[in-house]
């Protein structure tokens, strides 16, 4: 079953248009992945899904309904959650608000029961439910802003840019956590410079380069693919310095 369907998108910023005629399909229980250089348009292709930037031309429907035209709260009502770039956290707030504010849209009874998913999930946030947002690491913040919008209950989950600036250990962590979302059926749209392992992880892909898709297919195609290799992976760098391009590994995927 199709989740989100966008054909003909075209969105920016005042008289500068970001994004041309975009399409892209994502079919629920996928990982989807969008990757391309600064600049080339993915936050605010994430911005427009959400309603924070309205579309000025082309269609977005979400399970059925079309939402170009919705404010971002009703976007957020009808399942589809934002995790966006740097977090974003509420620094001033506790762990245990932060988590509560996923649930804004919300009046049933499980949401206590959600926020324990999210601590069973994340137990270093568990230890920490009283301690201010801003003073956690920033793999740390990451993973409370991924809590927060699982709080949610999304259809759809939006990343920009989960792994960066965080250490190793953790860039580990939040991609582990995405292979365990997809493992449990849920429908994750991932922007990400880290693109080697984006594309591991994706069931489809899609290149945005100047605010137009200029490849797509699975994430494995893609991975090896030579303009991919030469412009996203650092082949190109790496060969004109006489540096062997080593095989990366992750989790059992060559």
């Amino acid at each position: 079953m199709t989740v989100l369907t966008i054909q003909g998108l075209r969105s920016g910023y005042g008289r500068i248009e970001v994004l041309h005629d975009v399409a892209v399909s994502i079919e629920r229980g996928q990982i989807v992945t969008l990757i391309g250089a600064n600049g080339a348009g993915k936050t605010t292709f994430l911005k427009t899904i959400s309603g924070l930037i309205r579309a000025t031309a082309g269609t977005i429907e979400f399970e059925g309904k079309s939402i170009e035209c919705l404010p971002p709260h009703k976007i957020v009502g009808l399942g589809l959650s934002l995790v966006p770039e740097g977090r974003a956290v509420l620094k001033r707030m506790t762990v245990m608000d932060n988590l509560r504010m996923g649930a804004f849209t919300r009046s049933d009874p499980d949401i206590a029961r959600d926020i324990d998913a999210v601590f069973d999930r994340f137990p270093v946030l568990a230890e920490r439910w009283n301690q201010l947002a801003g003073t956690l690491s920033g793999g740390e913040q990451q993973m409370l802003a991924i809590g927060r919008a699982l709080v949610a209950r999304p259809s759809l989950l939006l990343l920009d840019e989960p792994s960066l600036g965080l250490a190793p250990k953790f860039v580990t962590r939040i991609f582990q956590t995405l292979r365990d979302l997809k493992s449990e059926g849920k429908t994750i749209l991932l922007v990400e410079q880290n693109a080697r392992q984006a594309l591991q992880v994706a069931d489809s892909a899609y290149v945005l380069e100047r605010g137009k898709i200029v490849l797509s297919g699975s994430g494995e195609s893609l991975l090896n693919t030579p303009e991919v290799q030469e412009t996203y992976l650092g082949q190109r760098a790496a060969r004109s310095h006489g540096i062997r391009i080593p095989t990366f590994q992750v989790d059992g995927i060559a």
